[in-house]
């Protein structure tokens, strides 16, 4: 596939050629600029835990086999992943590190290493998953990993990683994650303000190891892709568009990025529900992240026709110009959906990633998976941003007894309260907590009164969101947007159980209108909720 762009020049995207008996692969650019695949074969069934690993050249050559044995995958663990250090020695694959020697490329010897996570995550009976994510610093000593919680909360910690006599073990973990969401207004009796929310799914170290790239959000409704710093308080969304953003994996010298993201699937791009900016927006849509992910995404890699690109970005263009759209890679048939991971070459003139044959997802069957790699030809890319030692001393970080109280949870925070806008009126929440393994609908409903932080735009109106794993979600607006910038949302949207597939639903309601109808319009643009219906 070749795409002419203006922005980036020419882009060739290709598959990388596989040995025909490797079944159920993923893959990611070492550093060193070599491929490493971690595979199965129809030798071993799924149920044996039984993995390949080899590394070989982009263009198929020099395929070599590193690795096999058991990987036994632990049960509160998201999988097997695995992550490269920049040593170009050792391979993080979330509960082990593959230690090779002398070297990845040139490996004779591979050992499979546990790695010990701290504060007792696998026994607590409130931690679902003691990793969703890792990731390792480019200083090779530091990792960081999400964790999730049975009341659908998350946590987010960073530790140095130690090589003991038999294991790795996590030294000086913290707990990087917000835990308070407001504090007391000090110009305004009665209100509360937002405080930045932290955390989220790690995705990749940056700013040399000083920062983490990872979902999130900020201000927008959807989530987007933040970076968060580990020296301040700076938290900045990489992504301004309004439907779902997740990942952004940056080039060596962060000019470039890869995003997964919606923007480029027209038919299960939720834009509709994060058209409207709204102040705070993310206080109803936070609740809402789940379904939109089991909708745009895990629905589409099985079932749903559509796409999660990845979609070339600049990185300055992307923070700075609200609804920058970059340069879609998938293929147009949408036939093959992206899976983690992306990765760069070395070089920053190449990037890769796994897609996987929609609906090849099946009990007991691997996989269906090709490797793509986009060359920007004509892209000319600056140095590699330097390697920091990445921090521990996190001005916001938890350590000790105080990180324990927040992994052990539920978490309590301020379930109704008032923001004042900055010039005039106010926003009213309330919100009510769910939980995953109880089967438990979270709820928020927020409320605008001529809310204004500028004096020329200002908000009426109100927002629900009503989230459940078990049962039907729904969110509806009927909100106004008034002033120098003008819009409207009148819309429902709800979606089935997570059994069902979490599909839109368009039948009637018990008011006689149908489920999910509607619209937003805003920037003289208007979408309709029944524009994505199946």
């Amino acid at each position: 596939m070749k795409i002419a762009t203006e922005d980036f020049g020419r882009i060739e995207v290709t598959d990388v050629p596989l040995p025909d008996h490797l079944r159920d692969v993923t893959a990611t650019y070492t550093f060193s600029g070599k491929v490493f695949v971690l595979y199965r074969t129809d030798e071993h069934p799924r149920s044996e835990d039984w993995y390949h690993a080899a590394v070989l050249n982009d263009d198929g050559t020099d395929f070599t086999n590193i690795f096999s044995g058991p990987i036994p995958e632990h049960p509160k663990a998201n999988g097997i992943r695995h992550m490269p250090f920049a040593d170009n020695r050792r391979v993080l694959l979330g509960d082990y590190v593959l230690e090779c020697s002398p070297d990845i490329d040139t490996c004779t010897r591979a050992e499979l290493v546990a790695v010990e996570y701290p504060w007792g995550l696998e026994q607590d009976p409130m931690t679902s998953h003691h990793w969703s994510e890792i990731i390792v610093s480019a200083d090779n000593e530091h990792i960081a990993w999400t964790i999730l919680r049975n009341d659908m909360g998350a946590a987010v910690a960073l530790g140095h990683l130690t090589r003991a006599h038999d294991r790795y073990i996590i030294e000086d973990p913290v707990v990087i994650s917000s835990t308070e969401r407001f504090a007391a207004d000090p110009g305004r009796e009665g209100c509360v303000v937002p405080l930045p929310i932290r955390g989220g799914e790690v995705k990749q170290f940056v700013r040399g190891g000083t920062a983490i790239s990872s979902a999130g959000g900020k201000n927008a409704f959807l989530t987007d892709s933040v970076v968060q710093d580990l020296t301040t308080d700076e938290v900045v969304r990489v992504t301004r568009t309004p439907g779902y953003d997740e990942t952004t994996i940056f080039s060596p010298d962060e000019r470039l990025g890869l995003v997964m993201t919606s923007r480029a699937s027209q038919r299960t791009d939720p834009a509709v529900l994060g058209l409207v900016p709204r102040p705070h927006g993310i206080l109803s849509g936070m609740d809402l992240a789940w379904i939109v992910y089991q909708y745009a995404v895990s629905g589409v890699r099985s079932f749903r026709e559509g796409n999660i690109g990845p979609v070339l970005i600049d990185i300055e263009r992307s923070m700075s110009e609200p609804g920058y759209q970059g340069v879609a890679l998938n293929d147009p048939d949408e036939s093959w959906v992206y899976v983690s991971p992306m990765s760069w070459h070395p070089s920053g003139r190449k990037a890769m990633w796994p897609e996987m044959l929609r609906g090849s997802e099946r009990p007991g069957v691997y996989r269906q998976i090709r490797v793509r790699v986009a060359h920007l030809v004509d892209h000319e890319p600056s140095a590699p941003v330097p390697v920091r030692p990445t921090p521990l001393a996190v001005p916001y970080g938890m350590a000790g007894e105080a990180a324990e109280r927040v992994l052990r949870g539920p978490a309590e925070h301020l379930r109704a309260g008032r923001i004042a806008g900055q010039h005039s009126g106010h926003l009213d929440f309330e919100s009510q907590p769910g939980n995953f393994s109880e089967g438990l609908a979270a709820s928020v409903t927020t409320t605008y009164v001529d809310y204004s932080d500028d004096g020329r735009t200002f908000y009426n109106g109100w927002e629900r969101t009503l989230s459940s794993f078990a049962a039907e979600s729904v969110y509806a607006a009927d909100l106004d947007v008034t002033g120098d910038e003008s819009g409207e949302m009148s819309l429902r949207a709800t979606w089935s159980s997570l059994r069902d597939g979490t599909r839109l639903l368009f039948g009637p309601a018990e008011d006689g209108l149908p489920k999910s109808h509607g619209f937003a319009r805003y920037g003289g643009q208007v979408l309709k909720v029944e524009d994505l219906a199946e």
